[in-house]
């Protein structure tokens, strides 16, 4: 089933179009992480994957069955609404790095080190 199309799996598409103005408050279009179909998928299908993952939503096909299992970690992502249902939670809920200019070579040496070790600075 690899490569299936939108057009082919049985996801009920929402009533409402899926916004999420806390993480982009631009839109999915605007926000420079999503390609226009994925910005797409998102907006069309986002508040029925929510509630099918909530458990707000039973699933009524095998496909909705198939993101229950995807969301659960019984299986892995089979479609591009379950790829991009995977890459708008890695985004909006997953820690964003920010480095500075002004970092210290000391503080983020050991991203870059692996000999490195904090021990050295351990003043106890």
């Amino acid at each position: 089933m690899l490569g299936t199309t939108m057009k082919n799996l049985s996801i009920r598409v929402s009533q409402k179009p899926f916004i999420d103005r806390q993480k982009f408050p631009y839109g999915f279009r605007k926000s420079g992480d999503f390609s226009i179909g994925e910005a797409d998928i998102l907006t069309s299908y986002g508040k029925t994957l929510l509630a099918l993952e909530c458990g707000e939503l039973t699933p009524e096909s095998d496909d909705e069955r198939h993101f229950v299992d995807f969301i659960s970690g019984k299986v892995d992502a089979d479609n591009t609404i379950e790829r991009t249902w995977a890459k708008y939670v890695r985004l909006s809920r997953g820690k964003k790095h920010f480095y500075t200019l002004h970092s210290t070579a000391a503080s983020n040496q050991s991203d870059y080190d692996e000999d490195y070790s904090d021990e050295a600075f351990d003043v106890a």
